[in-house]
């Protein structure tokens, strides 16, 4: 595990009441233990989880409890261990993109499998309950709409080349061989000003200040406790500790355009941990649709191409004028990527080796116009379900906001009334209220009715990864 270096901003909340749940005090300590900090009890979370499972299986917490531990229930996704860092040199980034291809290359057959076994066997599974083979990572059931919308994604692929040729030609990046890498690196913002991240504010300004803007509208309660940990090459990610007292926001060390970005979105994350009911079961406070999860993030995420939203952070309006167009831009890049994902996955269908997997990823690479290494491509398969959240997330983020802006105005987000009805959708729980749809009837003053009987959790078979924002 990276080394978790000492936190910038140790806590932005007073320490909360602690909540007398010897479970949920498990959860809290597995979650911290998982970040490489010491948990709050004095005996072995992991050992504590063997002495209570019968406990959290009546709860439906046990695969949950089995991913903390690193003990998933199926053969965890393939992934490589080279991390791909960005030097400042192009013959650096170049020999870095080649190790990291090289060892993509070697997981090939291993992903190939991995995928493989899946469609099996969801294909073998004769109940009609039976989620998509897509969905086979998800520790509690999804629920049915947002299933239904996750399936129905079919967003084209279009040609990237221009987006990234542009993005190119500031920077003197060269050479269509490693324009998978050549785009992280402008992902981050590289060549976007004259010295990188010059215009920014310091890391632990721009937290304090996105924070408060956070709690100016309701979306973190006063007493809940936020710890900021400092990793290096590492994707921006929230931890929850206690529902919904604590969490643990997870951020790289360097500044970039794109910093902003992350920020916004993991805080989104965080309110909606922050903002579940005390009072609710602890598995449904557990329990996040994944459309739902995305599409408020992106909701909210969007509000940092605001140049007004931008100036509260202390940028000055040139810089605020360009990150708005890089992050627009940004989303429309990142959003071919992985419609470019969905149509692999829709021809991997008809592959029946890994060599045919590779063809059909150099077949959807070339269509990007970026001619990605399709060892590349096809390792992101592993994460279709991410991505299928993503794209569907966008089009129920816009679904969301045209209800804010009918209801509210253009201006929705300097309106009080808007950020209460937020707050509200935000923390409701359940199979139903919980779910992308219970968020929109919310939005509507519609009640859903939760089902009479809960369903059996179908997917209780395996375990849904944590979210973590990494395109």
């Amino acid at each position: 595990m990276t080394a978790v270096h000492p936190p910038s901003v140790p806590s932005l909340a007073p320490d909360p009441d602690p909540v007398p749940d010897p479970i949920e005090d498990l959860l809290a300590d597995l979650q911290l233990e998982r970040a490489g900090l010491p948990g709050r009890g004095p005996v072995p979370a992991a050992r504590r989880a063997r002495q209570v499972a019968g406990e959290l299986a009546g709860l439906g917490l046990s695969r949950f409890v089995a991913e903390l531990l690193g003990e998933p229930a199926s053969v965890p996704a393939p992934a490589p261990g080279a991390v791909l860092d960005l030097e400042a040199d192009e013959d650096g980034r170049r020999i870095s993109y080649e190790t990291w291809c090289a060892e993509a290359r070697e997981l090939t057959g291993e992903v190939w499998r991995w995928l493989s076994e899946r469609r099996r066997a969801a294909g073998a599974s004769h109940d009609g309950d039976e989620l998509p083979w897509w969905c086979g990572e998800s520790a509690f059931p999804l629920p049915t709409d947002s299933v239904r919308r996750l399936a129905e994604v079919t967003a084209p692929v279009p040609d990237l080349s221009e987006t990234a040729e542009a993005w190119a030609r500031p920077t003197g990046l060269r050479g269509r061989a490693t324009a998978e890498y050549n785009w992280r690196w402008l992902l981050l913002g590289k060549g976007l000003y004259g010295r990188p991240g010059g215009t920014l504010p310091p890391l632990n300004e721009l937290i304090t200040r996105l924070v408060g803007e956070a709690r100016r509208h309701g979306l973190l309660p006063p007493g809940h406790r936020v710890r900021v940990l400092r990793r290096p090459n590492t994707p921006s990610m929230v931890m929850p500790v206690r529902l919904p007292g604590s969490s643990l926001l997870s951020l790289p060390t360097a500044v970039t355009p794109v910093t902003v970005q992350y920020l916004q979105h993991e805080l989104a994350h965080l309110a909606e941990h922050a903002l579940r009911p005390a009072g609710a079961p602890l598995a449904e406070r557990w329990a996040f649709d994944p459309l739902r999860s995305e599409g408020w993030a992106l909701l909210l995420e969007q509000l940092a191409g605001s140049t007004a939203f931008l100036a509260r952070l202390g940028i000055d309006a040139e810089a605020a004028a360009a990150l708005a167009r890089f992050f627009a831009e940004e989303e429309r890049f990142s959003r071919g990527l992985m419609a470019a994902d969905l149509a692999l996955d829709t021809d991997l269908a008809g592959c029946r080796t890994s060599a045919e997997a590779l063809e059909a990823a150099s077949a959807v690479a070339s269509r990007t116009g970026l001619r990605w290494a399709p060892e590349l491509l096809l390792l992101r398969q592993t994460r279709v379900l991410h991505w299928r959240s993503y794209l569907a997330g966008y089009a129920w983020r816009d679904t969301v906001r045209t209800e804010l802006v009918a209801r509210f105005g253009v201006d929705w987000a300097e309106r009080a009334e808007a950020w209460a009805l937020l707050r509200d959708a935000l923390a409701r729980t359940g199979p139903v209220a919980g779910s992308a749809a219970g968020f929109l009837a919310a939005l509507a003053g519609l009640d859903l009715p939760e089902p009479r009987e809960p369903r059996e959790p179908y997917a209780s078979r395996s375990h849904e990864h944590e979210e973590t924002r990494s395109r």
